[in-house]
């Protein structure tokens, strides 16, 4: 692929290191040019790669055997079994999603980054998209890290208190009571696999809430820009005809700049319209998994620790993905004010005249509500976020309810 020429930003830059990491993850290339990297170590990892997706795909149909094989389950063990069947399928099928839209994943990239960029970029409103994806990310990594290692200290929790096997995932092979040094071998192996595919989630997820963080952040941005049109008519070197030609023109280039990020957003809609649907099912139905394994599992501190952390680490991927589009939608919604204090009152005669005309019309398109969308017609927005949450409680009765009669359960607090 020949070099692309373009300004250079810190938004690019943010952009280009993401593509390196989630390229390493497991995902395609997304990037506006070559990555740094040589072709023939490129060529070596996407073989690697290959290979590596070839295990997980076997690793989930491995998990589907296990519904016909494994007999000696516990209650504990055959929630797990539900879960990662449920999970798995769906989850990965994120990363086939966006694999296929590679040309169309970059093209939004470079309008997004590069091409929106080009004639306004507010440097405040760039460090605050910066900063507000970085924290999302690394809080999404941190949450299902922290669940892995949950589920894995789990599992040596089983071995050490109850001489158990190091189950972790339910497979067709081997038996969960089965001590042979092969089972522990294939136990160890499968456990190596999914941590492979958690990469792949870490890609997904970083790529989609980078791209709607930084859609949300045009839309201030284009505020930001309407906003400043207002500075033109505080100029002493210009005369008042000037002023306005200036402004009009700048009125217009605004105009442009809004009808390419509604454009984005369609592409983004387009992009993500798999991952969204795929999510806002997962959530639920995984929720409702979580719960049942609460109330039908041993009352232990390990296995309630692991169930609430892989709750919360499901509830913050959701939430990343809702709060960053009803941030779209919000940012959206006050792109009309900020045309509107961007200085057209300080027109005169004709001038003023067409302006008004302007200023009503893009009014009218910046007030029609901006919104991103999943399963085609549920909103992802705060307020469908806080009721899909309402599966599980506040963390306090999230407690309470997982604690309750535990004395006549007998609770275990080691």
């Amino acid at each position: 692929m020949e070099s692309t020429k373009f300004k250079r930003s810190k938004t690019t830059d943010f952009f280009y290191k993401l593509c390196h990491a989630i390229y390493f993850f497991g995902l395609p290339n997304f990037w506006l040019e070559e990555l740094n990297l040589s072709k023939r170590f490129v060529r070596l990892y996407d073989k690697f790669m290959t290979f590596n997706n070839g295990l997980i795909y076997f690793l989930i149909a491995f998990e589907m055997g296990s519904f016909f094989t494994q007999t000696n389950l516990t209650e504990q063990q055959k929630s797990d079994l539900i879960l990662y069947a449920l999970s798995h399928p769906m989850l990965f099928s994120f990363h086939a999603m966006l694999s296929r839209l590679q040309d169309k994943v970059r093209l939004l990239m470079y309008n997004l980054a590069v091409a929106l960029k080009a004639v306004y970029n507010d440097p405040e409103v760039e460090r605050q998209m910066l900063t507000r994806t970085y924290i999302y990310v690394f809080a999404f990594l941190y949450s299902c890290v922290m669940s892995m290692f949950m589920y894995a200290a789990g599992a040596i929790w089983a071995v050490v208190r109850y001489d158990a096997t190091f189950t972790t995932l339910i497979t067709a092979y081997p038996d969960v009571e089965d001590k042979s040094n092969l089972a522990n071998l294939v136990r160890a192996l499968c456990f190596i696999i999914w941590w492979i595919f958690l990469t792949r989630m870490f890609a997904v997820y970083m790529l989609v809430i980078s791209l709607t963080s930084c859609l949300s952040h045009q839309y201030k941005n284009l505020q930001s820009y309407f906003e400043s049109l207002n500075d033109i008519f505080e100029r002493e070197d210009l005369s008042q005809t000037e002023k306005e030609e200036q402004y009009e023109t700048g009125f217009k280039i605004g105009i442009k700049l809004h009808s390419d990020t509604l454009r984005c957003t369609k592409q983004t809609q387009m992009v993500c319209r798999g991952v969204f649907s795929g999510q806002i099912v997962f959530n639920i139905s995984l929720l409702v998994v979580l719960m049942a394994q609460m109330a039908n599992s041993e009352r232990t501190l390990v296995n309630l620790c692991t169930t609430v952390i892989t709750a919360t680490a499901v509830l913050i991927g959701t939430g990343l993905y809702m709060w960053n589009a009803g941030d779209v939608t919000v940012e959206a919604s006050q792109l009309a004010t900020a045309m509107y204090f961007s200085g057209w009152y300080n027109c005169w005669g004709q001038s003023s005249v067409r302006v008004r005309k302007l200023l009503v019309i893009t009014m009218r398109q910046a007030q029609q509500p901006v919104l991103l969308k999943g399963l085609g017609y549920i909103e992802l927005s705060y307020q469908s976020y806080i009721t899909v949450s309402t599966i599980i409680k506040h963390p306090r009765k999230l407690w309470a309810e997982a604690t309750k009669g535990w004395k006549n359960l007998g609770w275990e607090y080691v």
